[in-house]
């Protein structure tokens, strides 16, 4: 174990986790149990960003109430924080003693403040969950160079591999609308849209969000292609980023349809 922590150390001190639902699920951040304490003061905070030397908490005050807590920059503090693994019964709590070095309004944020905290001495507990994390993180990034362009057909079998729970919402001009998921891939898809919708232009943005039964996420996808279907629907192509859940899922389903196939 020491010497796991110590390469995570050794890799990870200076990388900074921006909290997402795909982290916080992978984490196993328990949100609502995050506080700051400032003397006597008690604040309900939201994991923002997180690394091994600090971590940086959003707060909803008031700007009167954010003039009040300055009085408390550079001044020892303490985060309480509490994660539970997938494999874990109980939940690790944290209390993490540190330096409250920053804070103030976030820029275009009615009501929220930003506090940034040093730890005086980062826990094993949170050196290990980091680093675990990111280091599922880089091997996911691996398979998506791995699978890149490898786009699977969706149909009933196909779907029910993948755990796909057969709806897809898309963004289409001001409406929300469902539309159906032809193929997929880890960087891209390629989605139905009801003839009766205008469809984006070749570089356009569609945001859709993918429900499976492991994950819901939204992807944002470059269109590069629109063809007109026999049946009026338009088949939308589009090029994806590297995202998490989805390349998470296509590990998953190679994986069992190798395993089948042996």
């Amino acid at each position: 174990m020491a010497t796991r922590l110590q390469e995570y150390k050794e890799k990870y001190s200076e990388q900074m986790i921006r909290f997402n639902p795909y982290a916080v699920k992978k984490m196993g951040l328990q949100q609502s149990q995050t506080m700051l304490k400032l003397e006597d003061y008690m604040l309900i905070c939201a994991p923002y960003q997180l690394s091994m030397d600090r971590v940086v908490l959003l707060v909803i005050l008031s700007r009167d109430e954010i003039s009040f807590f300055q009085q408390f920059q550079n001044k020892l503090t303490s985060v309480n924080m509490s994660f539970l693994k997938p494999t874990n019964k109980n939940p690790i709590n944290l209390f993490i003693r540190g330096t409250l070095t920053r804070l103030g309004p976030v820029k275009g944020r009615d009501n929220v403040s930003l506090f940034e905290v040093m730890y005086k001495v980062c826990p094993n507990d949170l050196i290990e969950i980091i680093g675990d994390y990111l280091l599922a993180y880089e091997s996911l990034q691996g398979q998506f160079d791995t699978y890149k362009d490898r786009e699977v057909e969706m149909n009933e079998k196909v779907a029910r591999t993948m755990r796909f729970n057969d709806f897809v919402e898309s963004q289409i001009g001001t409406q929300k609308v469902q539309t159906k998921l032809i193929s997929v891939g880890v960087n891209r898809i390629s989605l139905e849209i009801p003839g009766r919708l205008p469809a984006p232009a070749a570089g356009q943005i569609l945001s859709s969000k993918l429900y499976f039964q492991t994950h819901q996420f939204v992807v944002n996808g470059n269109v590069t292609a629109v063809e007109t279907l026999g049946s009026g629907a338009k088949k939308v192509s589009m090029e994806l980023g590297f995202t998490p859940e989805l390349v998470e899922i296509m590990d998953d389903y190679f994986f069992r349809t190798s395993f089948k196939k042996e």
